[in-house]
């Protein structure tokens, strides 16, 4: 009965509400921010005349792409994307620089449907690839977009198709020709563009194909001062050039031949141009009210992509879904929709995974992992077969950050002191279950850029006491604590750590605190938020800090390693390292393509950093990630995002 109350209420006064509702759904659109999630409260859920009685909901669905692939890859089972014929001769052309993919497939028997339901445990700023750099955002881009090319998952050194199947380069290697796919189609959201709450909106119910120009558009936002994030731009800034010579092929000048440019181009992806260049009611922008729209542009909230997912909400209590694109040019992945429940309490989420609410968490964290697989019983979940669980490199490390321009650290001799001071591997086994490895350098712990000959300094005192005496920290005074003389004063060997404030920081410092204690040093923890920790960093107010790197297969050691990076915007070398030879080798490791010949280099600066030690490298964490039974097919990528489910599906 209501519902007819409703739509006689809404028939007959349906020319004043078209003109109220019209009026107040644009100014939504105008004011949105951070606020609204969905495309409900995009239109302005909550705020429109109640009498309206209808419910928006937003079925999102691709649209149609071109000619189906008439064939697959032969191989055990299917692979995760179709390919057409002329993606096989690509293959066949021995300029093009990508190459077959290895081995991630969709089993062949896999089963069709269901929803994954994991978990989120922060909040992303919105889903503007270009600028929102989080982990969660980042994840999130890898189920709705895609980039020109992308590691093979588990054979990192190899590029692999995506949206372009094929891209060579010259001799030079300054120029990079990109070959996209055809019938690629950008994500259109399906509304009832007849009704008039819609209709303004009705520009968005067309298909747009993904072009070449879309490509290009990627190259001119990263590149534009006013929108392009610093950090990237410095990777950008040797691009001469990009031309669109077809609707399907683009060209990539480099001014000069460096590194790179290789991954930079490859794993760079298009930006629908069409969208970013209007606003939300298709009315053309100019190009300076694009520019100052485009960082928040409202579409942030509800990204458009390519991908096998694409936006179906965000909810306003922090819940994301996606839903599988029907349309999707590649092979279909076997569940309907990933649904991420905003948890930020990891104990609220080990109940929820335990009684079924969620399937999957990334990160089950030491404690639950110490006490329920560890040392669980017979009850423990992990045990009666409810629940199964995998340990996975987190491919990051975490690190001691010496401040070398202090009086305290300048001596690599003092820098090494620290680093036998702290029993790393004790700490590990103790204070986080055993999920780490024991860190030598700046790249992860099973690369073949690790130096061989290098090995772990060990938990020395002894050791460590002799060095600060070579240091000229010998004398100590009543108190035990050694000191020197600089300038002429008496310089106590006392100094601050500004340590991330969790549990397990607050649980080894202290450790830390006493075996220094022992050799005459003070170490004064400041246990701080991220944010303080942050600002303390990038301003380079600390003698000492706690610190942690996200990995890539191919690192940059420029931005963290090089010393012009000491003192400029954006740079991160924190700590003043500052070495002639690590310069140089990072100077040509920016310039050098042979492989031989690279490797040689970064096996020679991982040396470096382990006598100099700038930073005592601590470990590279590893995670316990959990999931419901019915959850087959689970692997993991050695890459981030590494818990990426295209593959996995449920039990029937």
């Amino acid at each position: 009965m209501r519902e007819v109350i409703y739509s006689t209420a809404a028939l007959c006064l349906s020319f004043f509400f078209a003109v109220i509702a019209g009026q107040n759904m644009r100014s939504n659109f105008e004011s949105c921010d951070s606020g609204y999630r969905s495309w409900e409260m995009i239109m302005g859920r909550g705020q429109m005349n109640w009498m309206i009685g209808v419910v928006l909901m937003l079925v999102v669905a691709g649209c149609a792409t071109g000619s189906p692939p008439t064939e697959t890859e032969v191989g055990q089972g299917e692979v995760l994307r179709k390919m057409e014929p002329y993606e096989f001769e690509a293959f066949d052309d021995p300029d093009n620089i990508l190459v077959r993919p290895a081995t991630e497939r969709v089993p062949a028997d896999a089963v069709r449907g269901g929803t994954l339901r994991r978990v989120i445990t922060s909040q992303p700023g919105g889903f503007n690839w270009l600028i929102e750099n989080s982990v969660d955002a980042k994840e999130i881009q890898n189920y709705i977009h895609e980039s020109f090319a992308e590691h093979d998952r588990f054979n990192p050194g190899q590029y692999i198709p995506s949206l372009a199947y094929k891209v060579t380069t010259n001799e030079a290697n300054t120029e990079y020709t990109i070959h996209l796919r055809e019938g690629v189609y950008w994500h259109q959201p399906q509304l009832d563009y007849g009704d008039f709450r819609f209709s303004y909106l009705e520009w968005l119910d067309k298909p747009r194909e993904m072009t070449a120009d879309d490509g290009a558009f990627y190259f001119e936002m990263v590149m534009n001062p006013r929108v392009g994030p610093a950090h990237l731009q410095r990777y950008f800034e040797d691009i001469e050039s990009v031309e669109v010579l077809d609707r399907y092929t683009l060209r990539v000048t480099w001014k000069r031949p460096v590194y790179h440019s290789r991954p930079m181009t490859l794993l760079s992806y298009p930006l629908p141009r069409w969208l970013y260049e209007r606003d939300h009611t298709g009315d053309l922008l100019s190009p300076e009210e694009m520019e100052m729209q485009f960082a928040r542009h409202w579409s942030n909230n509800h990204p458009f992509g390519t991908g096998p997912y694409q936006f179906d909400r965000w909810d306003s209590n922090g819940d994301i879904q996606l839903v599988r694109n029907e349309n999707y040019w590649g092979e279909a992945a076997p569940i309907d929709a990933v649904h991420y429940l905003h948890i930020p309490d990891p104990a609220q989420a080990f109940s929820k995974l335990v009684d079924g609410t969620i399937d999957f968490m990334h990160s089950l964290g030491g404690q639950y992992y110490r006490d329920f697989v560890l040392e669980g019983g017979h009850e423990s979940p992990f045990h009666s077969g409810e629940l199964e669980f995998e340990i996975v490199d987190q491919f990051a490390y975490f690190y001691l950050g010496w401040n070398s321009e202090t009086p305290y650290f300048e001596d690599r001799r003092v820098r090494k002191a620290m680093t036998l001071a702290l029993d790393r591997q004790r700490i590990i086994d103790e204070v986080f279950s055993g999920l780490g490895e024991v860190q030598t350098g700046p790249y992860y712990y099973r690369h073949t850029a690790n130096a061989p000959d290098v090995k772990a300094h060990p938990f020395d005192l002894e050791r460590a006491a002799e060095l600060l005496d070579e240091a000229g920290w010998a004398e100590t005074n009543d108190e035990g604590v050694r000191i020197r003389e600089i300038d002429g004063e008496e310089l106590r060997f006392e100094f601050e750590l500004i340590a991330y404030d969790r549990p397990e920081t607050r649980e080894w410092v202290p450790r830390y605190q006493r075996a220094l204690e022992e050799i005459g040093v003070i170490l004064n923890p400041i246990h701080v938020d991220w944010r303080s920790m942050q600002n303390a960093m990038e301003s380079r107010q600390f003698q000492a800090f706690t610190g942690g790197w996200g990995l890539s297969w191919e690192i940059d050691l420029f931005q963290i390693w090089h010393s012009s990076q000491i003192d400029v915007p954006g740079g991160a070398n924190r700590v003043g390292f500052r070495h002639e030879r690590a310069d140089e080798i990072i100077e040509k490791l920016r310039v050098v393509f042979d492989e031989e010949e690279r490797l040689e280099l970064k096996n020679e600066f991982h040396r470096i950093l382990h006598e100099e030690q700038p930073y005592t490298f601590f470990y590279a964490p590893k995670q316990v990630a959990a999931w419901n039974r019915a959850l087959k097919n689970v692997i993991f990528s050695p890459l981030r995002p590494q818990s990426l489910s295209l593959p996995w599906h449920f039990a029937e």
